[in-house]
């Protein structure tokens, strides 16, 4: 018997298209500020990555870090989706505008967890 595809390409397709959604967002934006500002601009994101509160950068690059990890460890890289996602969360509480990009990565990072757990029952 064939085991069942149809989750493990819903968490892909899934994953791509809020993937693709906010590498459009913020990636547009860090290539215009980029070009707006100069190359003299790519100091300011080590910085931007450690103040997580009303700044996406840090969590943008968690996101993109733990999306390429679940591509070959999709357990660690799903953990740091998920922990990432939790921790944009708990420290904008009072900007529920942050809720409209972590609860998609949310999902992402739960999908290919139960999607590592669901591979690894069948074996």
């Amino acid at each position: 018997m064939k085991p069942d595809k149809s989750f493990s390409n819903v968490t892909k397709i899934y994953g791509l298209v809020v993937t693709t959604l906010m590498l459009l967002i913020f990636g547009g934006t860090i290539i215009q500020q980029l070009i707006e500002k100069g190359i003299g601009e790519l100091g300011k994101y080590p910085k931007a990555c450690l103040h997580w509160y009303d700044d996406p950068t840090g969590f943008f690059f968690t996101y993109v870090i733990g999306y390429a990890l679940v591509w070959w460890k999709p357990l660690l890289g799903g953990i740091v989706i998920v922990a990432g996602s939790i921790m944009v969360i708990i420290v904008n509480i009072d900007n529920a505008g942050f809720l409209i990009f972590a609860l998609p990565a949310l999902l992402v990072g739960v999908f290919y967890i139960l999607r590592f757990f669901s591979e690894e029952k069948k074996k």
